[in-house]
């Protein structure tokens, strides 16, 4: 009876080991994974205004890219107040993009659009330098001009 009891409690051991492993989110390389976008989709995708392309049209005849890299995040908070001064504060420093990403329940901002892992982290040490000392890389969907 202890046999068949045991036996038992390590085949349910097992199935339920199984069932737990979790499959890894894959991390798409750049070259495979892309999406072209039109300026309308564009400006949705990034809250983005008229103001950016009245200083630059021939911005409107460029063709944008949705595709794998990377950004420097600033900061991850749950006030969006906050989020928005430290948006201020990163566009008053960088000529670069800066994005507030909402993933429930935080608002994150972060900066830039890298292909590559090597040329992110020539900015984070930049941004690291200019007072925001806890930034990081983060993989993410970025968009890029064609």
């Amino acid at each position: 009876m202890i046999k068949k009891t045991l036996k038992i409690v390590v085949l349910l051991v097992f199935t339920m080991c199984l069932s737990a492993q979790s499959v890894q989110q894959e991390f798409f390389d750049p070259e495979e994974i892309r999406k072209p976008y039109n300026l309308k989709q564009l400006k949705t995708i990034l809250f983005s205004d008229e103001k950016v392309f009245e200083e630059d049209p021939g911005r409107r005849e460029q063709q944008y890219i949705e595709t794998s890299g990377y950004r420097i995040q600033l900061i991850s908070t749950k006030n969006l107040q906050e989020a928005l001064e430290v948006k201020e504060r990163a566009d008053s420093l960088f000529r670069l993009p800066v994005y507030v990403d909402f993933e429930s329940p935080n608002y994150k901002v972060r900066l830039g659009n890298y292909k590559d892992h090597d040329e992110a982290q020539q900015s984070q040490k930049r941004m690291q330098k200019s007072g925001f000392s806890h930034a990081w890389i983060v993989p993410s969907k970025i968009i890029i001009v064609q």
